[in-house]
């Protein structure tokens, strides 16, 4: 067998068994690349029925974090606050975010696949999601806490 038919073959194999032509590449060192199928989500323990799939860092260290968060039909985030900066990214569904300490969803904005949503440190929101499950990616700078209003 040819070098290049080789290469198609093992190409198409790790594509057929979910590893996509990341997994087959040879990565430069400190180069993390992850294909869908490979993201291990598990159930959030501060939020049941939330699944969390880390992607860099530790969201309760002092340090930079990203992580994927599918949330399920009818979740509901009561409002709070974080205390540092965070950065959403819309993967998958609409994602229903407002502002202020009461909850008023008349008042959120629907967020699509691809929007980004910066929330600074300290300020007060909410979020839901409707009949579909949301996937985001969230990014800020450790350590992460929800803060809720009273």
């Amino acid at each position: 067998m040819h070098l290049r038919s080789s290469v198609r073959v093992g190409c198409a194999l790790a594509s057929a068994i979910g590893l996509g032509s990341v997994a087959a590449a040879q990565l430069p060192p400190g180069v993390t690349a992850l294909v869908p199928g490979q993201l291990k989500f598990s159930e959030s323990p501060r939020a049941p029925g939330v699944l969390t799939a880390p992607l860099f860092g530790v969201p309760s260290k002092a340090e930079y974090y990203v992580f994927r968060a599918k949330y399920p039909p009818k979740t509901v985030n009561a409002p709070h606050h974080h205390p540092g900066d965070e950065e959403l990214t819309v993967i998958s569904g609409t994602l229903y975010v407002g502002h202020g300490t009461t909850m008023n969803r008349d008042s959120a904005i629907g967020y699509s696949p691809g929007s980004y949503i910066r929330v600074p440190a300290g300020s007060v929101h909410f979020l839901f999601t409707k009949d579909e499950v949301v996937e985001v990616e969230v990014r800020g700078v450790g350590p992460r806490q929800n803060i809720y209003s009273k």
